[in-house]
């Protein structure tokens, strides 16, 4: 007996919402599966091929034909009779409208640093009875905006592979209007279902003064020279001085050819 396959055109809320995306159910009624035994059935139903028209049970990872970005997740087959089965696709696709969702935490930390909020070197001058004067750059505790930002996508990159490709790694160029080496890469987390389709959140650490680290000279009983501190550019113009250097320790890689996405 030929196979047929006839869509339910007419179901009832075939568009939803749910807690993670939008649903589009398909119904399909197949007949013409006698000939296999009852244990079969239901299994030759889900992938169904018309005997006609050539039409099959769309299968996990399929496009929607008429959203591409929506993707098969479920396929279940319900008996309706000895040879008609109801079988339901459900897609699924991302629920953020732009491609992804942003997110961004934010807070302060704490940093030993030798100047102001006017970025002028602090000292502090000491002149004892009857000797000369003595400068010495003082340490401030400052605090700096710290945050991480995260972008989370609906694609077909395996977090896995990401994460050994892209993390710890720091930002070779200005990226998103930031200067280089103020963003850190962080791990690469995401799920599947299917093995086709991940959720995947990238987040980015980021550091105002980038993620460079300096050597700074200090005398036998810890203190810097004041010429030394007074010389340190902090722009990233310049990496070495007269008593400091500046050093940058993580791997580097343009952001904007290996996350082309994110705007």
């Amino acid at each position: 007996m030929p196979i047929r396959i006839k869509e339910d055109l007419l179901l009832p809320e075939p568009v939803q919402w749910t807690a993670t995306g939008y649903r589009i159910i398909r119904k399909f009624q197949i007949t013409g599966l006698s000939e296999y035994s009852p244990t079969l059935r239901p299994i030759m139903a889900v992938a169904a091929v018309d005997s006609t028209t050539g039409q099959a049970i769309p299968g996990i990872g399929v496009p929607h034909p008429d959203r591409p970005d929506a993707v098969v997740r479920h396929v279940r087959a319900v008996c309706q009779g000895f040879d008609c089965f109801d079988v339901f696709c459900e897609y699924q696709w991302d629920q953020y409208p732009d491609g992804y969702l942003k997110s961004f935490n934010g807070g302060l930390t704490q940093v030993l640093g030798h100047y102001d909020a006017a970025n002028n070197l602090a000292t502090v001058t000491y002149t004892p009875a009857g000797g000369n004067a003595q400068t010495e750059v003082a340490d401030l505790h400052r605090l700096i905006l710290t945050a991480t930002l995260s972008f989370h996508f609906l694609e077909t990159a395996d977090p896995e592979t990401l994460t050994l490709s892209y993390a710890g790694l720091v930002n070779s160029a200005a990226w998103r209007n930031y200067p280089p080496r103020t963003w850190l890469c962080l791990p690469v987390t995401g799920s599947t279902q299917d093995g086709v389709w991940y959720r995947n959140t990238y987040g980015f650490s980021y550091n105002p003064q980038t993620w460079d680290q300096y050597a700074v000279f200090r005398n036998v009983d810890g203190t810097i020279p004041p010429g030394v501190a007074g010389a340190i550019v902090t722009d990233g113009s310049v990496m070495s001085g007269n008593g400091w250097g500046r050093f940058i320790v993580f791997g580097q890689t343009d952001f904007n050819a290996a996350f082309p996405n994110i705007k």
